[in-house]
């Protein structure tokens, strides 16, 4: 009997209760991240500590580390600078490219420090200029943009293609009219989130990163290839929806059709809720969105570091060369990892960044170069 009760309290433990924490718990914090999110609270800037931090980068002698004034408390270690790491920030701070606020969430006694980071030391607080990590950024691309490609694809051929059985080809319908208003709104989303960081980044970005508490999870480096590829759907969604029906009515048939499919799956799931289909259930959110953050980041890493970085880095090096320069940071130049990246001349650089242009013309962009070609 005892072995029994001991099964079956292992059953629920690990079957029923586990898994309906883990989705609680999933809930929970993405609740509270989508809140933080649109409406962060307590962040104070505190460039005076970024002041002090350019003073050491550009002044103590080459080969010198320097610590980073600001790291969450969260983190394993603290980061310090080499050569190229100093050089960099100097860059960004001294040409006005970074700013820094602080939030103590914590108490008197155990602070919770964190930090947010900005494009413009002149935009510190401003949710616009706020300088995103690359999981970030990818999470949000996919989520606005990638569940809304096949209704693009349907708006611009006029009609969507309907499946009658899994071997035939699909017979073109009218569209049901929600593509309108759900494009109009990713769009939007992708353009108010993504077009601002884009522009705001351009020729900065590889500076505005170097004096960054990069975290254990993800990093800084190819978000600015993900906030143009991001704000380039957005406009093309945008364009496409200009042309499209905007029907109120089948957008919200739509959203409940949705969700009615989700509650009934779920319900079926639960009727016989074995262990294995509750411990699936966290297991499958994780992997959709892994799946769908690795469209964004994938292209976008390759991009940027066979290529884009070091355009970002001849940028870079032509702000320093405009500003105060010394010895200290000449000798620190010489054999760095930044003198690498500066003087590469590489056919790879020009070919991924003619690549690069062509896909956002050529696929992001095509909506619109369509009509522009349609013109002539």
């Amino acid at each position: 009997m005892a072995a029994v009760r001991y099964f079956l309290g292992a059953v629920w433990s690990y079957g029923v209760s586990l898994p309906l924490y883990v989705m609680w718990s999933l809930i929970v914090s993405s609740a509270r991240a989508a809140s933080d999110f649109v409406y962060p609270r307590g962040y104070r800037p505190c460039n005076e500590l970024v002041d002090a931090f350019a003073e050491e980068c550009a002044n103590r002698p080459a080969g010198q580390f320097v610590r980073l004034s600001w790291v969450n408390s969260s983190a394993t270690h603290s980061l310090v600078m080499n050569n190229t790491g100093r050089l960099l920030s100097y860059v960004a701070i001294a040409s006005g490219w970074f700013g820094v606020a602080i939030k103590n969430s914590g108490t008197q006694y155990q602070p919770k420090l964190t930090y947010r980071y900005y494009y413009r030391r002149s935009l510190t607080g401003n949710w616009f200029a706020e300088i995103w990590s690359v999981p970030k950024s990818g999470f949000f691309a996919a989520a606005l943009a990638i569940p809304f490609v096949d209704m693009a694809r349907d708006v611009m051929r006029g009609r969507t293609f309907v499946k009658q059985d899994s071997f035939s080809i699909g017979e073109g319908v009218p569209l049901p009219g929600y593509e309108g208003l759900m494009l109009l709104m990713a769009g939007l989303l992708l353009v108010i989130c993504f077009l601002p960081r884009a522009i705001l980044g351009r020729g900065t970005h590889l500076a505005a990163i170097a004096p960054i508490n990069g975290g254990a999870f993800g990093g800084y480096g190819c978000a600015q290839v993900i906030n143009w590829t991001a704000a380039m759907a957005g406009l093309s969604y945008l364009w496409l929806a200009m042309g499209a029906e905007w029907d109120v009515g089948a957008v919200v048939n739509f959203i409940a059709s949705g969700f009615s499919a989700f509650a009934s799956e779920f319900m079926a799931s639960m009727a016989e809720p074995g262990p294995h289909v509750l411990l699936m259930i966290p297991v499958v959110i994780a992997a959709g969105i892994l799946f769908g953050m690795a469209w964004t980041v994938i292209p976008a890493a390759a991009f940027w570091y066979v290529s884009l970085r070091f355009i970002a880095a001849r940028n870079a090096k032509a702000q320093l060369e405009a500003l105060p320069f010394n010895s200290a940071q000449a000798a620190m130049y010489l054999g760095s990892d930044f003198e690498k990246l500066a003087e590469l001349r590489a056919p790879q650089v020009t070919l991924g960044y003619l690549v690069y242009i062509g896909q956002m013309v050529g696929i992001i962009l095509y909506p619109i170069q369509t009509w522009v070609r349609s013109l002539f």
